[in-house]
């Protein structure tokens, strides 16, 4: 996987839009078996063909790709859709403003607008809404960038908004960038990202192609002190689930290594993204979230990129470390950075390995995030029981031979709680940890649970490690509350649910 590795190249930016996962990449969101049967079946290239009879629920593509853009410094959302297309809005001002205190950035409200789009406008057309809202977003607030958000039922009625801003253009101070999310498209919600990046790409950073960027040590003016800085800055691409601790606690890895550290492009400014091409290195925490953008990066400046693994435990985060460093040459100075902090790390970690050590746990969530997760609690002595990513595809495969126990289920499934529920109440592991809204349901069959991310919490590189391992320690050491819970509060579910196959509902291709 790569370390800097296949050269994974585009041509998707002339469209208005960014093609489906389902086109792009080898995926799979629907598959129930083991590790090995997974490591087989996307061998083969026949899980991707899987498909639900029946599906509960899934993530939306609009919420993943706003969840990026509405981050950006002085930049205006514009909804396009209907009204409830906005609410998830509401739910993330509070932290999106903490963030921004602890970047020491400008502290301002998420500006957002919406088209309100109706059963008239189903009809007629909405595009006068939304040119009405792209200039009052522009003479109200004089933004860097107004971004609009293309839900569902503007892509069913087609809605031109391409045609718009090229109308616009010229006329406007802000940069206008289209996002074309529309979540009927693809079955995987994680086109979300891609959307967002296609975006990005097309309208913010500026296009300069690699065959007519100069080295800066070439240019006239540039001093080999700019050079330098140059030739040693890193993007550091941070992700929704990445918290500011994790931030800190990365970019001080790489900074002991004397590299220049530039966290983007989530709260970065306009400014800032539009010069996203000017690194030595991309590196990516997520493939989930980052390969569309990586790949048009290294296609469009030649910029190198690490797309390697999610620095989540010591192994994980050494692996992290030595391909950062292998680009750089800077071998020697990370086995001694290695070395100093497996260390420390290792005998803080004694304490709770004694808690942890003989425990089961199944892990949920993003699939990087969760096979590092994983791949972590069962070095500290843990059993790993089961995973359930949202998705599974190519960049996750290197990382199921990490799971000790190669029949550990392995559910793929976005939302699916009664399926995963099912799963759950037969394995009884003594620990869940897992992804937002998850928590809630598992603890009400008496399992205790620890959140997979949070935005208060440090989860990546070593003191992440530590912080993961005290966190699980805490929940084992009193479990009362889950137990009261389960007592208390009913899941609605028969027993003959229970009872079911939790992946009669997949439509499975033979692996023949």
């Amino acid at each position: 996987m790569s370390k800097l590795t296949e050269n994974l190249t585009y041509d998707y930016l002339a469209a208005e839009a960014a093609p489906t996962r389902e086109e792009r990449i080898e995926a799979t969101y629907a598959f129930g078996g083991s590790c090995s049967s997974l490591k087989l079946g996307m061998g083969k290239g026949c899980t991707k063909y899987n498909c639900r009879k029946f599906a509960q629920g899934g993530g939306c593509q609009l919420t993943l790709a706003l969840g990026i853009v509405r981050t950006f410094q002085n930049t205006v959302v514009i909804i396009h859709g209907p009204l409830g297309c906005a609410s998830n809005n509401l739910g993330v001002a509070g932290y999106s403003k903490t963030f921004r205190v602890l970047k020491h950035k400008p502290v301002t409200d998420n500006i957002w607008l919406h088209t309100n789009l109706d059963e008239n406008d189903v009809i007629s057309g909405g595009i006068d809404k939304l040119r009405e809202a792209i200039v009052y977003a522009e003479q109200e607030y004089r933004p860097d960038a107004i971004v609009i958000g293309n839900s569902c039922v503007p892509g069913i009625i087609g809605d031109d908004i391409d045609a718009l801003i090229d109308e616009l253009d010229g006329q406007l101070s802000a940069r206008v960038v289209p996002v074309h999310c529309e979540g009927f498209k693809s079955k995987f919600v994680a086109t979300g990202y891609d959307s967002a990046y296609h975006g990005v790409l097309k309208k913010l950073i500026d296009p300069v192609r690699k065959d007519e960027k100069t080295n800066p040590g070439d240019s006239a003016g540039t001093t080999a002190v700019e050079q330098y800085i140059h030739n040693k800055t890193v993007n550091l691409l941070n992700v929704g689930s990445t918290s500011y601790g994790d931030e800190v606690e990365l970019s001080r890895l790489l900074k002991a290594l004397g590299l220049t550290v530039r966290v983007m492009p989530l709260y970065a400014s306009i400014e800032e993204i539009s010069r996203m091409g000017e690194a030595a290195l991309n590196v990516s925490i997520c493939a989930t979230h980052d390969d569309y953008l990586i790949g048009h990066l290294k296609e469009r400046f030649g910029t190198e990129y690490i797309i390697d693994t999610l620095p989540i435990g010591i192994k994980n985060t050494n692996q992290w470390l030595r391909a950062i460093a292998a680009f750089f040459k800077l071998e020697n100075e990370a086995e001694e950075l290695i070395a100093m902090e497996t260390l420390q790390i290792e005998a803080a970690l004694e304490p709770f390995k004694k808690v942890l050590n003989g425990k089961t746990v199944f892990v949920g969530g993003g699939e990087t995030r969760i096979f590092t997760t994983a791949e972590f609690y069962q070095s500290l002595g843990m059993k790993v029981l089961g995973l359930k990513p949202h998705n599974f595809d190519r960049f996750a495969v290197p990382m199921i031979d990490d799971i000790d126990d190669p029949e550990a289920v392995v559910d793929v499934a976005p939302g699916q709680p009664a399926e995963e529920l099912v799963v759950l109440s037969r394995l009884r592991p003594d620990l869940y940890v897992g992804h937002t809204g998850a928590n809630a349901w598992v603890t009400k069959l008496g399992i205790p649970t620890t959140p997979l991310f949070g935005q208060s919490f440090n989860y990546m590189g070593y003191s992440g490690a530590f912080e993961l391992a005290r966190k699980a320690a805490r929940r084992l050491q009193n479990t009362a509350f889950a137990k009261k819970i389960a007592a208390n509060v009913a899941l609605p579910f028969r027993p003959e649910w229970y009872a079911s196959n939790p992946f009669d509902n997949i439509k499975e291709v033979q692996q023949g």
